[in-house]
């Protein structure tokens, strides 16, 4: 016989035994099986969304549920009665991509979590399981959910449903209210040396008198109307968070849920009916947080494949309040972008959130610039919190953290008056001519600092002014296309302006007009001498034009672009299309590649090389392109989306630092110099038109003489955008911006009251 071993493990068994034994029957929690479904009968009493179907055949498992895209089954299991919740799930999935995900979720009341999730490396069709214990929120709960979901971007990507299992403990407890912990369910807060945000950390007690947006509002109300926006932004003695906020998050039923008015609708898109205008698109973006900063890891343009709104996500705030049971909340700004066009609705979105997911999120779009369209949208949608470590979060963290720290000294545009003893500058001037309800932002840049108005809505003032955008309109045909072309200059030499279009764009063959002699400076100057109407803007606001705006493939777009005759000499007569600018930046890329090689890109080029130098916001680096992606062609005269300080920064490029930067030359001097009107020899071709401006490499110029009461003439550059947009650089060193919709252009009394602040004239 022989002798009996024992391990250790067997002597650690044998010691826990006794202990349980020890303890008395009534602490013994016994688990209960409370639902429980393999899914052989089918899914009847689960509600499907989407495609959904029901695997009678074993092609992963007999009897699963197949999930297509975004679908998802969702089923309601009341645990009244118990306590001590867990989820048990089984899921598989196959064909997914980075983006696509397969995810077991729950909802205790406060939005959807996940508690399983599968990614792109787990879709070999092989069934995982796991099991999530003392679900925060589910005890005594009637409408305690469980969701399979889907989120793959194409009806080719499946997730695979198997058995569920929802179980507890018998008795009662004493409140089913969620009680937050301060440690996150995914990623931990791990300082970065010398990446702390300028600002942080909060300093406040958490203690906010709140009436809007409330904790009970985000966990258990409905959305029936906009709120004043000062709701959604980070209060004067908000905290500093307990929880860090790290990952996915997705929000559901966009496309059918949300309020909607118009305020304006010059071609009558929506109607009465319900129309996908009037609702989101999908929304699934990754974040990371670095102290009270809310960073997308997505910034500028995010292209959706919805039929009309494309996203911008801006960077928002984190913070504690005390009324807000233990959560920490969180907001942050976005704007829905016209598709194929430069309109930008700003909107922002609230949410709270602990360890154990989040409430739901709340959302608001109550201002734009757009002179056609103007629409308030709101709602409360449900929201998923996947918290994972994000890859690459330390560097998102860091150059958010160095991109606020690089932002222009900033000060109310009332400070004019007290920075400027003694000048009898009238601040109230800056902002005048425009109709107060249709501007966006204005400002004056002077000295290194950027004096800035607020940002109003119909609703109140925006909550992130300094991170909303405003879109470009043609100011991108003097920031954009002229900055290229200078910096083309100064890489390869003056000679690229003399270039001709017909070499490098092979579809002029097929104009109406005649490119032979037509140069790359010609057509940036407007003077290529192909034009219908000689008139001014009449072009630009004809059928012909209208037929290049609405093109969204390349070939279409090009195509329409060459369609005007030939009517005069090149370089003798200026007829402003937005075309001609299409088709100059069309030409530098495919000069850019001819030097710099096949992959080469004109606007990354002015990306890397001119606005990175410079110091712009992440969500400036990107632009609209062709084909509704981005891969597809840069516009060149419309596109780019701006910020206060970014603008800022481009005029002071141009108008202060000589296209410097750093002490590195970006910019050709000479183009610069006819640019910004500093060469009487080369002040560009006039305009059509009274008043007549001149036009010069994408800029224009308005001059100033002794009957605006000045001792000397002098021009006056600037960039011009649909709707109403002026950027004006003063040759005092001034520049005076704004961004409104309402047709205004009124701005030569603000250079008048500019020269109070230093002389324009010697």
């Amino acid at each position: 016989m022989k002798r009996p071993v024992f391990t250790f493990a067997m002597t650690l068994f044998l010691i826990v035994a006794i202990i349980i034994a020890c303890i008395p029957q009534s602490a013994q929690a016994q688990q209960t099986q409370i639902y429980f479904t393999n899914f052989n009968s089918g899914y009847s009493g689960w509600t499907a969304s989407g495609t959904v179907d029901g695997v009678a055949t074993p092609a992963i498992q007999a009897n699963s549920v197949r999930l297509r895209g975004t679908a998802s089954i969702t089923r309601t299991v009341s645990t009244v009665g118990y306590n001590g919740i867990s989820v048990t799930w089984n899921m598989a999935a196959s064909s997914l991509e980075s983006a696509d995900h397969c995810y077991a979720e729950i909802n205790t009341g406060s939005g959807w979590s996940a508690i399983g999730t599968l990614n792109d490396g787990q879709d070999n069709s092989t069934f995982i399981n796991g099991t999530t214990a003392n679900i925060s929120g589910a005890n005594q709960n009637a409408n305690f959910q469980v969701r399979y979901r889907g989120n793959g971007a194409t009806t080719g990507d499946y997730c695979y449903a198997e058995d569920i299992t929802v179980s507890g403990t018998s008795g009662a407890v004493p409140t089913n209210t969620p009680t937050a912990t301060a440690t996150p369910i995914g990623p931990t807060a791990t300082p970065i040396p010398g990446s702390t945000v300028p600002g942080d950390p909060l300093t406040g007690s958490g203690v906010v008198s709140r009436t809007l947006l409330t904790y009970a509002n985000l966990t258990t109300g409905t959305s029936t109307a906009p709120v004043d926006d000062g709701a959604f932004a980070l209060p004067a003695n908000a905290a500093m968070p307990d929880h860090i906020f790290e990952g996915r998050l997705e929000l559901s039923a966009e496309a059918t849920s949300g309020g909607f008015s118009e305020v304006k609708d010059t071609y009558a898109y929506t109607g009465n009916g319900d129309n996908p205008r009037k609702h989101l698109p999908e929304f699934s973006f990754e974040f990371v947080q670095n102290g009270s900063h809310l960073i997308p890891v997505q910034q500028g343009l995010s292209y959706t494949g919805h039929a009309y709104w494309n996203y911008i996500v801006g960077p928002g705030r984190v913070w504690k309040e005390t009324t807000d049971n233990g959560y920490s909340r969180a907001s942050f700004p976005f704007a829905l972008v016209q598709r194929n066009a430069n309109c930008t609705q700003n909107g922002v979105m609230t949410f709270l959130f602990n360890a154990s997911g989040i409430s739901k999120v709340r959302y608001q779009i109550t201002q734009e610039t757009c002179a056609y369209y103007k629409i308030n949208m709101w709602g409360q949608l449900t929201g998923t919190y996947s918290a994972y470590a994000v890859t690459n979060a330390s560097a998102y963290k860091a150059n958010h953290a160095t991109e606020v720290g690089n932002r222009l000294p900033t000060k109310s545009i009332s400070a004019l008056a007290t920075d400027f003893p003694g000048s009898g500058v009238n601040v109230s001037v800056f902002g005048s001519g425009v109709t107060a309800a249709h501007m966006t932002y204005y400002g004056v840049l002077i000295n290194g600092t950027n004096y800035v108005s607020g940002c109003t809505t119909r609703y109140g003032t925006y909550a992130f002014c300094g991170s909303m955008r405003a879109p470009s309109y043609s100011t991108a045909k003097s920031a954009f296309a002229g900055i290229a072309l200078m910096r083309l200059g100064q890489v390869y030499g003056s000679g690229v302006y003399n270039q001709l279009i017909k070499d490098y764009v092979p579809e002029y063959s097929s104009s109406v007009g005649s490119w032979t002699n037509v140069t790359f400076n010609n057509t940036i100057d407007m003077g290529t001498g192909n034009y219908r109407v000689a008139g001014y803007e009449v072009d630009e606001g004809g059928s012909y034009m209208e037929t290049f705006f609405l093109a969204e493939p390349y070939s279409s777009k090009i195509t329409a672009a060459f369609n005007f005759p030939a009517k005069v000499a090149p370089g003798t007569f200026w007829n402003y299309h937005s075309s001609d600018t299409f088709i100059v930046t069309r030409a530098m890329n495919n000069y850019l590649q001819s030097q710099a090689g096949g992959s080469a890109d004109i606007f990354n080029m002015v990306r890397d090389e001119v606005f990175t130098p410079i110091k712009l916001s992440t969500g400036t680096m990107t632009s609209l392109r062709t084909d509704n992606t981005s891969t597809g062609a840069p516009f060149g005269g419309y596109g780019l989306f701006w910020t206060q300080d970014d603008i800022a920064k481009v005029a002071k490029l141009l108008n202060n630092d000589n296209g410097m930067a750093n002490s590195v030359q970006l910019l050709q001097t000479d183009m610069l110099a006819d640019s910004m009107q500093d060469d009487a020899s080369d002040r560009g071709l006039d305009t059509t038109g009274s008043p007549v401006f001149k036009y010069n490499n994408g800029y224009w110029a308005k001059q100033f003489t002794s009957t605006d009461g000045y001792t000397c003439s002098f021009y006056t550059p600037f960039m011009s955008g649909y709707g109403g947009i002026t950027v004006v650089m003063m040759p005092n060193g001034a520049t005076y911006y704004y961004f409104s919709d309402n047709e205004e252009f009124s701005w030569s009394s603000s250079v008048n009251e500019a020269n109070k602040l230093a002389p324009h004239c010697p």
